[in-house]
């Protein structure tokens, strides 16, 4: 046979093969949501790289239309900030950027008297109504650090109770950390006493019962505790804590374990919904990248801030010396105790510099987008 005739054979197969993938991709979009987390790993890295304008549903598990986030929000209007802040992401030092450095015609007005807590009013121009649902904003009205569920369930009531009933644009925030350093931070948190035994974990309304949400010791705090000790406690809620408070806890029947799916279903479907939500959240940052966040922010609602974030090298934080002194046995353990955080903080990292080289590409080519409707 001619070597043009293998030549053929070998072109002919190698289509063949194309197909076979694209129709078996297809067939995973049409009988899923197509999320990223059904699609191979590797395929990750193209989020953040390339041209933006080539990347497609097939591919990502999202179009463009959903990927990018740009809000012209309204401080005047009915637009309404919800911070969802999740334990140890840097959430304490983003939530006083909101309320002490933004470049807005009405600053919040910020005060701490002796004995009292760090509180600010954030009031729309020439109004009592609030623009801004936060830990200093308003305090925990629903809750301890309230996860996706709990707000989603809460805001809108408290909101309407508190400025009356109106149509509102609630736009979520978050922030995410890399997940050895934020588990291993949060361990050491209850070595020094913290417990966030105030937090409600409410789901359909409801607080769990201890048989369904078991307390991993008794006595006031967890002080004692080991690195071996805090991993053997299976109702730990440090473990994947950043996929658990972003997906809706209600696909699983809340804490209900018993009458709920399998622990591999179960873990599934909160990735998958961690990752749905995620991607859905008006702007979400990365404590690893300060700068980045702050331009993303910038970007996603047209406001500036007055004073730059400032990025805490990792190398000096609590969490980078405890984990030099884990043995590998400790880290794989704990890494495999955290697998679904790892999997949406890699889902997480490469949609958010997929939106940050959009708008520096668009910021090159001056072109002005259209601003989402809702």
């Amino acid at each position: 046979m001619t070597l043009q005739g293998n030549w053929k054979k070998f072109c002919l197969l190698l289509t063949f093969c194309a197909l076979t993938f694209l129709i078996s991709v297809l067939y995973l979009c049409s009988n899923s949501s197509c999320d990223i987390a059904t699609l191979a790993p590797n395929k990750l890295r193209y989020l953040s790289e390339g041209n933006p304008q080539k990347m497609h549903r097939i591919r990502f598990g999202f179009t463009i239309k959903e990927s990018i986030k740009k809000y012209q929000f309204d401080f005047a209007g009915t637009d309404v900030m919800v911070f969802l802040h999740i334990q140890k992401t840097g959430g304490t030092t983003f939530g006083k950027h909101l309320v002490t450095n933004l470049q807005i015609r009405k600053p919040c007005d910020c005060s701490k008297k002796k004995g009292k807590k760090f509180r600010c009013t954030c009031n729309r121009p020439n109004s009592k109504k609030i623009w801004l649902f936060a830990r200093y904003a308003l305090g925990w009205p629903c809750g301890l650090h309230a996860d996706y569920t709990e707000l989603t369930e809460c805001v809108p009531k408290f909101i309407n109770k508190r400025d009356g009933r109106e149509k509102r644009r609630f736009l979520y925030v978050t922030m995410l950390r890399e997940p050895m350093a934020r588990v291993i931070s949060e361990f050491l948190c209850y070595t020094r006493g913290t417990t966030w035994a105030e937090s409600k974990h409410k789901c359909k309304g409801k607080v769990p019962t201890k048989e369904e949400l078991p307390p991993c010791y008794t006595g006031d705090n967890w002080m004692d505790v080991t690195l071996e000790g805090f991993n053997k406690c299976s109702s730990n809620l440090a473990f994947n804590r950043q996929a658990r408070m972003l997906a809706d806890l209600k696909l699983v029947n809340c804490y209900n374990r018993t009458n709920g799916p399998s622990p591999r279903k179960r873990g599934k479907i909160i990735l998958k919904s961690a990752m749905k939500n995620l991607r859905n959240m008006a702007y979400f940052g990365l404590a690893e990248y300060q700068k980045e966040s702050q331009y993303l922010f910038e970007k996603t609602f047209g406001i500036k801030f007055m004073k730059p974030f400032q990025q805490k090298a990792e190398e000096e934080t609590r969490s980078a010396d405890a984990m030099k002194s884990m043995t590998q046995i400790e880290k794989r353990r704990t890494k495999s105790l955290n697998s679904l955080d790892i999997r949406l903080y890699d889902y997480a990292k490469a949609l958010f510099f997929y939106r940050v080289r959009y708008f520096q590409k668009e910021e090159k080519r001056g072109e002005k987008q259209i601003f989402n409707s809702s």
